[in-house]
């Protein structure tokens, strides 16, 4: 018998595409996010938070997103979403039917200290740099869908790298890889297998 599993697209963004279609991108976004996105002081936090607003734009069918008390944002009617930056990339994780939480982090050796101090049980016998990333990703992807705090990271598991999770009973699976030097993963709620289904963007367009 042929399953149909869920399917999640994550739309990924190089910021250097915001950059070079920096007006197009501010008069495009909501402006309420344009603002907000101006007032930072960095280019970089400039460019990824108008990328971030380019992509909940261009990709959801409504602008009435708001926001849960843990500042998790969200569309009453569905789908559900999830986004997520680091380095160069913004990343924007769509899907039907389960709440989702993404995560992507760059792959650089120093933010190991910080990532082997989450570290619980089995997950401080993992040495490869790549699934260390990838246990951190997944602790990220897992509070996000949770929509939990940074501060919870360590009482989240980050193993298996993809499968079922457990907390507080209940169950959440979750898919990772790398991607271009960074950690992907995304988290549904639930048990069941799902796809990723990854759209790189390459050019800006209304």
């Amino acid at each position: 018998m042929y399953i149909i599993m869920d399917k999640v697209d994550v739309y990924i963004l190089n910021i250097e595409l915001v950059k070079d279609s920096f007006n197009f991108v501010t008069n495009y976004i909501e402006p309420t996010r344009r603002s907000k996105a101006l007032k930072f002081v960095q280019e970089k936090d400039q460019l990824l938070s108008l990328g971030a607003g380019y992509l909940l734009k261009k990709y959801l069918p409504s602008t009435k997103i708001k926001e849960s008390k843990s500042g998790k944002p969200y569309l009453e009617n569905g789908p559900f979403f999830n986004i997520s930056h680091s380095g160069e990339y913004v990343v924007l994780a769509i899907g039907k039917n389960w709440e989702v939480g993404v995560d992507i982090e760059r792959v650089d050796e120093s933010k190991l200290d910080a990532i082997k101090f989450s570290l619980q049980g089995k997950e401080k016998d993992v040495f490869d740099i790549n699934s260390l990333f990838l246990m951190w990703s997944n602790k990220e992807s897992l509070i996000k869908c949770l929509s939990l705090g940074v501060q919870d990271i360590k009482i989240v598991s980050g193993l298996p790298l993809e499968g079922v999770r457990t907390f507080n009973e209940s169950e959440y699976f979750t898919k990772s890889q790398i991607y271009n030097n960074y950690s992907l993963s995304v988290t549904l709620k639930g048990n069941e297998p799902f796809n990723i289904n990854i759209k790189p963007i390459t050019d800006l367009e209304e």
